[in-house]
C-alpha cells in the first residue's frame, strides 16, 4: 500500500513527504553517510589502516597539546580536544561558510587566550585543484564557534590563498595562484591593516610574482618570511614589520636554486631564530637550505632520497611538500614528499607516506634519514619501532607543544611520536573525521549499502547501512562505481576499479551483503575494435532498463557492453566522454532500452535505435559552442522522448530526442551555486523532480511547474562541491557524493523522502 502525504507550508519552506510505506519515520535532513574513517588503506603499520580524505592544513594550539585544528583540502575546519586519544573526537567547524577549500591555517599569536585563528581559502586538490569558490579568509575568534568572511568587499575573490598570517588587524597572505583559470586575483603578497576591510598587494621591497608561502616568527610577532618566484627578482624575503615592507634575505645559491620551473617552495621556522626552506622544480624538492641567523646566511643541505630518489618519486612536489622544525633541537627538521617507491631499502611495500628527519649538525652526505618503516633498514637512526608510516602526499606538518609531530596528507591526519629518534611510531588521528573527495557514488538498495570513487583513498564501502566505518575495496585512485540491484534476483552487483579502470571488477552480493562472487571483466574487443583507451576516471552507465548493459566512456570513443562489461563494441568512436567530476551519460528509458545520451565537450550526442545506429552530435542543443562542458545528462525513466542536460551554468531539456531544446535555468542563476556538477530524475507516485548538484547545495524543480521554478535542498548539506547524485526509487534514498565532505543521504533511514526547501517558495498541490 502507497500513501502519499503532502504538507504545505506558506511563506519560506515548504515540507514535501513522499512516503512508500506504512509506520514509516524520517529525519528531514541530510545525513552524514562517512566514511569516517575508512579502514584497510594505503598506510603502513597502522591500526586498521584508516585512511579518510585530503586534509591541507594544520595547527596546533600554543598550549595545549591535545587541541589541534585541521583544514581540509575541500572539507572546512575542524577541531579536536583530545588530540592524543587512540580515536579523536572532532567537531566540524564551517560546513556553512561560503568556502570550504582550506589553503592554509594560522592560529593569530596576538590573542593571548589562544581563541583566534583565520583560515585562507585556496584551491589544491590533486584532482586537477578542484573545490569550492575561493571567497578569501575565514576569520574566528571563538575557537571556532562562530566565523566571519573576510575579502575586502570582494578583494580577494579568485585568490589562492596558499599561507597566512594574523596580527590583530593586520592580516597579510600569500597568494599563489599558480593553477590555470584562477587569475582573478593576481599574485603575491596581499595585505589589510584594517582587519580585512581593504587590501593592497605589496610591493615595498618585494617583486610581483608567485608567493608559495608565508611564516612568521613565533619569537618576534613583527617578522614574517616568504619567497617569491619573480626571475631575477626571486628570492627568499623577511618582514619585520608585519609585512608592510620587505627585504631579499636569500643569498646567491638560494636564487640560483630557484628557476622558471620552480612550482613550489616551502618554508619553517623554528624557537631559535632558525629557518629551513625547500624548493621544488618541476614537482621534485632538488634543494634544502638552512640560516640559523633568521636568514641573515644560508646553508645548503643534502636533498633526502632514498634508492636514488629523492622525496617526491611522483613527481608531486607542487602539492605534496611539507616541512616543520623541531621544537628542542634548532638543527633538526622535518619533510614530507609524496609517494614511497617500492619495495626499497627502508622496507616499503605499498605507496605509503615518504618522510624524512634532517639534521644541520651532520656532515654532508648523512644528513637525512627516514622517519617511516623499518628502524633496522637503511641510514642508522632512521625508522620506526614497527615500521609504520601513514598515508602518501604529505601536505602540511606541525609540532605540538610537547613535540609530537602531527602531518597531514591526502588520506587525512596522523601523528608521530618520538620523532626525534626511531623508538616512535606513526598512528592514525582521523577518528570521526569525514573528508573524503568523492567523484562519484552508487548506492546497492538491496542492501542498503553506498561505494564510491575518491582522490586517492581508492574505492571506500559501507560494511554496515549507516555506518560511519567503512572499507576499502580497493586503494590508490578510486575509478567510478556502479550498482545493480535489479538484474539478478536476490543479489546485487557492484562494479569498482582503479585509475585508468585499473582493475575492473565485478562483485555479487546476496541479500545478506554476503560476497557471493567476484571478477574482472575482460572488456574484450568485439569486431576487430580497438581496445578501450581508458581515462582517468572513465566514465560509466548502467543500462536503467536491462542494467546488464553498460557505456564506457573511453577516451577514443563510446564502448557498449551488453554482457556486463566481457566484451565491447565501440559504437562512438572518436567521441570522448567528460570526465573527472562529469558523469554525461544516460542510457535505456522504458520502452527504448537502446536510447544514449553521451556529453562530449560542449555538444550532446543521441541514438535512439540499436548498434549500428551511429551517435549523432545534435546540431541544435544551445550549449554547443559555448566552451561549457557538458556535466550532466538524465532520461525521466517512463519517457523516452525526453531528456536533460546540465553543463556548469544553464539546465536544457528535449522533449523530442534532441530535435528541439529548451532552457530551464530560469531563477537558478539566483542562487549562488558556482558550478552546476550533478543531476538525477526523482520519481514518486506524487510529483517527478528534477534535482541538481552544484559547488553549492543542490536545487530542485518540480514537473507541475515544467521544471522552471528552482528551490534550494536545505537542512545540513555541507556547502563543499555535490560531484555526484544518485536516486533509489525502490527505497527512496536519494545519495550525494561530495568532493571533501563524504557521502549523504537525504532520509536513509526509511523509505521516505522528506525534502525541506527554501527560496520563498510556497505551493499547494
Amino acid at each position: 500500500m502507497i500513501k502519499n502525504h503532502l504538507l504545505a507550508v506558506s511563506g519560506a519552506a515548504l515540507t514535501l513527504i513522499i512516503s512508500f510505506g506504512l509506520n514509516a519515520q524520517s529525519t528531514g535532513t541530510w545525513v552524514a553517510e562517512g566514511p569516517g574513517p575508512n579502514t584497510d588503506g594505503q598506510v603502513e603499520g597502522i591500526q586498521d589502516g584508516e585512511v579518510i580524505g585530503s586534509i591541507n592544513s594544520v595547527a596546533t594550539h600554543p598550549t595545549d597539546p591535545d587541541t589541534v585544528y585541521i583544514g581540509a583540502t575541500n572539507g572546512g575546519v575542524w577541531r579536536t580536544e583530545n588530540a592524543l586519544d587512540a580515536m579523536p573526537d572532532w567537531t566540524r567547524l564551517t560546513d556553512t561558510q561560503a568556502g570550504n577549500s582550506i589553503g592554509s591555517l594560522e592560529f593569530d599569536p596576538l590573542d593571548a587566550t589562544h581563541s583566534t585563528l583565520v583560515a585562507g581559502i585556496g584551491r589544491f586538490s590533486s584532482i586537477g585543484r578542484r573545490g569550492g569558490e575561493r571567497v578569501g579568509i575565514l576569520r574566528t575568534i571563538d575557537q571556532g564557534l562562530t566565523w566571519s568572511l573576510i575579502n575586502g568587499n570582494g578583494q580577494l575573490l579568485g585568490c589562492n590563498i596558499k599561507g597566512i598570517a594574523a596580527r590583530g588587524e593586520v592580516l597579510v597572505v600569500a597568494v599563489d595562484n599558480s593553477d590555470a583559470g584562477s587569475a582573478l586575483c593576481g599574485r603575491g603578497i596581499f595585505r589589510s591593516s584594517d582587519g580585512g576591510a581593504s587590501w593592497a598587494l605589496i610591493t615595498n621591497g618585494i617583486p610581483a610574482g608567485t608567493a608559495f608561502d608565508l611564516v612568521g616568527d613565533p619569537l618576534d610577532n613583527d617578522r614574517l618570511f616568504t619567497n617569491i618566484v619573480a626571475g631575477a627578482g626571486s628570492g627568499i624575503f623577511r618582514s619585520d614589520d608585519q609585512g608592510a615592507s620587505w627585504t631579499r634575505v636569500s643569498d646567491a645559491a638560494v636564487e640560483t636554486a630557484i628557476t622558471d620551473d620552480t612550482n613550489n617552495l616551502e618554508m619553517a621556522m623554528g624557537l631559535n631564530n632558525n629557518i629551513f626552506a625547500v624548493i621544488t622544480n618541476s614537482g621534485v624538492a632538488t634543494d634544502v637550505f638552512a640560516s640559523q641567523d633568521g636568514g641573515a646566511s644560508w646553508t645548503r643541505m643534502d636533498t633526502p632520497a632514498i634508492n636514488g630518489l629523492g622525496s617526491n618519486p611522483g613527481g608531486q612536489g607542487s602539492i605534496h611538500l611539507s616541512i616543520a622544525v623541531d621544537r628542542t633541537d634548532a638543527n633538526i627538521v622535518y619533510l614530507g614528499g609524496d609517494r614511497q617507491d617500492f619495495p626499497n631499502i627502508i622496507g616499503a611495500n605499498d605507496f605509503s607516506g615518504r618522510l624524512f628527519r634532517g639534521d644541520l649538525s651532520q656532515p654532508a652526505g648523512s644528513q637525512w634519514v627516514h622517519l617511516t618503516h623499518d628502524s633496522t633498514l637503511g641510514p642508522a637512526g632512521g625508522g620506526t619501532a614497527n615500521d609504520s608510516a601513514p598515508h602518501a602526499d604529505s601536505r602540511d606538518m606541525a609540532l605540538t607543544v610537547d613535540n609530537v609531530l602531527i602531518e597531514v596528507d591526502d588520506g587525512g591526519v596522523y601523528r608521530r611520536s618520538s620523532p626525534l629518534n626511531d623508538s616512535g611510531d606513526w598512528f592514525s588521528m582521523n577518528g570521526n573525521i569525514m573528508t573524503t573527495e568523492f567523484h562519484a557514488v552508487s548506492f546497492d538498495g538491496l542492501n542498503g549499502i553506498i561505494i564510491g570513487g575518491t582522490q586517492d583513498t581508492g574505492t571506500p564501502e559501507q560494511q554496515i547501512p549507516f555506518d560511519p566505518v567503512w572499507d576499502s575495496v580497493a586503494t590508490a585512485d578510486g575509478g567510478v562505481t556502479l550498482a545493480d540491484d535489479s538484474s539478478t534476483p536476490g543479489n546485487a552487483i557492484r562494479y569498482s576499479s582503479n585509475q585508468f579502470l585499473g582493475s575492473f571488477r565485478r562483485r555479487t552480493f546476496d541479500n545478506n551483503n554476503a560476497l557471493v562472487s567476484q571478477a574482472f571483466p575482460a572488456r574484450t574487443p568485439l569486431n576487430d575494435d580497438p581496445p578501450i583507451s581508458a581515462q582517468f576516471y572513465t566514465p560509466l552507465k548502467l543500462n536503467s532498463i536491462n542494467p546488464v548493459r553498460i557505456i564506457f566512456g573511453g577516451a577514443n570513443g563510446v564502448y557498449e557492453s551488453l554482457d556486463q562489461g566481457d566484451t565491447v563494441s565501440q559504437i562512438g568512436p572518436g567521441i570522448a566522454v567528460n570526465q573527472v567530476g562529469r558523469q554525461p551519460i544516460a542510457y535505456g528509458a522504458a520502452g527504448n532500452e537502446e536510447l544514449l545520451y553521451v556529453g562530449s565537450g560542449d555538444n550532446v550526442f543521441t541514438r535512439l535505435t540499436a548498434d549500428p545506429a551511429p551517435l549523432l552530435m545534435s546540431a541544435t542543443y544551445p550549449g554547443s559552442g559555448s566552451g561549457r562542458q557538458v556535466a550532466d545528462i538524465v532520461i525521466p525513466p517512463d519517457q523516452p522522448n525526453s531528456a536533460f542536460v546540465i553543463d556548469s551554468q544553464r539546465v536544457y531539456q528535449t522533449t523530442d530526442n534532441g530535435t528541439t531544446w529548451s532552457e530551464l535555468t530560469n531563477n537558478l542563476g539566483d542562487f549562488d551555486f558556482i558550478n552546476l556538477r550533478a543531476m538525477v530524475f526523482v520519481t514518486s507516485p506524487l510529483e517527478n523532480i528534477l534535482v541538481v548538484g552544484s559547488d553549492r547545495g543542490v536545487y530542485a524543480a518540480f514537473a507541475a511547474e515544467g521544471f522552471s521554478n528552482w528551490i534550494r535542498v536545505i537542512d545540513g548539506l555541507p556547502n563543499a562541491p555535490v560531484y555526484d547524485l544518485e536516486y533509489d526509487a525502490d527505497t527512496g534514498v536519494l545519495l550525494a557524493g561530495l568532493l571533501g565532505r563524504g557521502a549523504w543521504t537525504l532520509t536513509p533511514a526509511s523509505p521516505i523522502i522528506d525534502i525541506f526547501f527554501a527560496g520563498g517558495f510556497e505551493a499547494t498541490l
